[in-house]
């Protein structure tokens, strides 16, 4: 599967494009990976663009960064519990990615299947609205199936925060501490796919150019904007309003893109 695409094929206005799809969908819980599989197929991008998108998470990190900077210091400081949950979440995740890589690379370039997982991000966001299995308080359990809810988000249309912050939601943790913990997990996954693709390649970045980093500038602005919506949606309690729209949307891509 190859991750590189030339100046000719990702175009100044494809990446602009692409930033914003990836900073708005990457907080909302819609799915980025799934929306940017669409868009890439809707312009034409046969080839699933794997470097490119990473470049975007990588700016929607630098978001997670900006809105989140003090909770990070304080995760490695005066809150080392929390660094330490995170650790062990992240840790549930990368064992189940490592062990479902390949089937998971394969679902990026069939366009159906990305219907079929956004539909099911649906029905997950809108149960979380009406489902407490547990009680407040984060411990090593919770951390640990919400880092799994991580590992299956890897599938493009299973959104990472929606995937995340439902399962958070569905373990008695009110909207706020889901959220916070949700993004603050998304650090470690975003920099460890990074590297393992930049690793994958051999440090070959040939055909990387200035779009690249222009989607990742545009993804981290929006993206920021996205994080303290989605922070007001979630106090406000609509949170299965994106469930909603992820059926309809994964219902029009089943039935009408080809595979």
């Amino acid at each position: 599967m190859t991750c590189f695409v030339t100046y000719g094929v990702m175009g100044l206005f494809q990446a602009i494009i692409s930033g914003i799809v990836q900073g708005v969908a990457e907080f909302l819980p819609i799915s980025s990976s799934g929306h940017l599989v669409i868009l890439h197929k809707l312009m034409g991008l046969n080839e699933p663009e794997i470097l490119f998108d990473l470049f975007l998470h990588l700016g929607t990190l630098v978001a997670v960064f900006i809105v989140f900077g003090r909770d990070i210091i304080e995760s490695v400081t005066t809150k080392k519990r929390i660094g330490a949950l995170i650790l062990a979440s992240s840790l549930v995740t990368f064992v189940f990615v490592l062990f479902f890589i390949k089937n998971i690379e394969a679902a990026f370039s069939n366009v159906r299947t990305v219907g079929i997982m956004l539909i099911l991000t649906g029905i997950w966001l809108i149960a979380a609205n009406f489902i407490r299995l547990g009680t407040e308080g984060m411990t090593v359990f919770k951390a640990g199936l919400i880092g799994l809810a991580q590992g299956i988000a890897a599938l493009p249309g299973i959104s990472r925060s929606g995937a995340t912050i439902s399962t958070g939601l569905f373990l008695g943790l009110d909207g706020q501490t889901a959220a916070k913990f949700s993004f603050l997990l998304s650090i470690p996954a975003i920099l460890g796919a990074f590297l393992f693709k930049i690793k994958e390649t051999g440090f070959n970045l040939t055909g990387v150019n200035i779009n690249y980093f222009i989607g990742l500038f545009i993804s981290c602005i929006v993206g920021v904007v996205s994080l303290k919506v989605l922070l007001k949606v979630l106090y406000r309690n609509k949170f299965h309003w994106f469930g909603i729209y992820c059926i309809l949307l994964g219902i029009a891509v089943v039935l009408i893109l080809k595979p």
